[in-house]
């Protein structure tokens, strides 16, 4: 993705196409990947992204009144069609906005008794720690899910980036 990033700095969907053709000649069988890739204008807020199916990241609202926005999935995932595409969308980052990219190994962490952190766990504790840095609430929101799952083992990675701008 860095190769086909700096060719195509403000096209998402682009780099996206090139990473795909690349996966697929490169590779053989049944080999795909997921990819969220978004390019971020710190200036203006305006985020321009591409969700080749991966979990779809969580744009919270400084204004309590908001909705979440789901950046939901965009195109197929990257190496199962060489004709595929990728729609890019864009959204604003105002300030204050919160934006949550995170694998499935978050939601679907399941403590002792076999209950699911999910997708609402990881938005209520989110939006009740929203005037954190996001150092800060990226540290918060792992702590929590490791005190959920309670010393059981995980089944799959736990990756997570948070994104504030600030007011």
């Amino acid at each position: 993705i860095r190769t086909y990033a700096t060719q195509y700095p403000t096209l998402p969907a682009f780099a996206l196409s090139a990473v795909n053709r690349r996966i697929l000649n490169d590779t053989r069988g049944n080999m795909f990947v997921t990819a969220f890739y978004g390019v971020l204008d710190p200036e203006t807020g305006r985020f321009r992204y591409v969700n080749a199916g991966h979990n779809p990241p969580f744009l919270l609202s400084s204004q309590r009144s908001k909705h979440v926005d789901h950046l939901g999935k965009t195109g197929m995932a990257l190496g199962v069609l060489e004709e595929a595409s990728w729609q890019q969308k864009v959204v604003k980052i105002a300030p204050g906005d919160c934006l949550l990219l995170y694998t499935d190994g978050i939601t679907e962490a399941q403590n002792l008794r076999g209950n699911f952190y999910g997708e609402s766990r990881l938005l209520e504790t989110t939006r009740a720690r929203m005037s954190c840095h996001a150092q800060e609430l990226q540290e918060l929101l792992l702590d929590d899910i490791f005190h959920f799952i309670e010393g059981a083992p995980n089944q799959d990675d736990i990756t997570l980036l948070v994104l504030t701008r600030n007011p």
